[in-house]
């Protein structure tokens, strides 16, 4: 089991970010599509904040598939976590997601949202730096030891951004709220919304 620890960064200029990254020597990992669909029996899961997820990840030469059981978010075990998400979570790689797919509909979970994101993924001195494009936004995530989050963070100059330990789901209804929209689970992006970013971001076009 793996404890999730994490923080995001609202506001942030993504290319002056890239630009410190690559002064410090972070690796990058690149840029993948990733596509997720949650599973749940009625609101068996929702309502005990666990989250049943497959994700789909794209890159521009290979793809991959993985399956991610979230429990709900535990309370800090130090002071220093304080202001983090922090989450137990249970995930191995799947071959065939469609065969996976069907063994969670045989066992009654059905699909109930899906979401969507590009990321630019990074490491820098322990703690994955993502940078996420989203259908409602930008938002940089930070995972790794809380210690070693504050230490990249000032690396980063992320230090004074906003900062948020919801989930993108929270971040997603407080958007459609401010937005005047109705509740929506789901976030994904528009067919002219994806090939745009594909083509910005050097991915192949989506298959038909």
């Amino acid at each position: 089991m793996n404890r999730e620890v994490e923080r995001k960064y609202l506001d942030v200029d993504f290319p002056r970010l890239r630009a410190r990254l690559t002064a410090l020597d972070a690796r990058s990992e690149g840029v993948h599509f990733e596509r997720n669909i949650l599973f749940d029996k009625g609101e068996e899961l929702f309502g005990s904040s666990r989250l049943l997820r497959l994700r789909s990840r794209q890159w521009a030469a290979h793809e991959d598939h993985i399956l991610t059981l979230k429990l709900p978010p535990v309370a800090a075990r130090h002071a220093a976590e304080a202001g983090f998400k922090v989450r137990e979570e249970r995930e191995c790689p799947v071959a065939d997601r469609q065969t996976m797919q069907g063994i969670l509909e045989g066992l009654g979970y059905l699909p109930t949202a899906r979401y969507e994101k590009f990321r630019e993924s990074w490491h820098l001195d322990g703690v994955q730096v993502d940078m996420d494009i989203l259908p409602f936004g930008q938002v940089v995530e930070l995972e790794g030891e809380a210690e070693r989050i504050r230490k990249v963070e000032v690396l980063l100059e992320l230090d004074k951004q906003p900062t948020s330990a919801d989930s993108y789901h929270v971040l997603h209804q407080r958007w459609r709220a401010e937005q005047g929209l109705p509740p929506e689970r789901s976030f994904v992006f528009s067919p002219s919304q994806a090939a745009q970013w594909r083509a910005v971001l050097q991915l192949p076009p989506e298959e038909d």
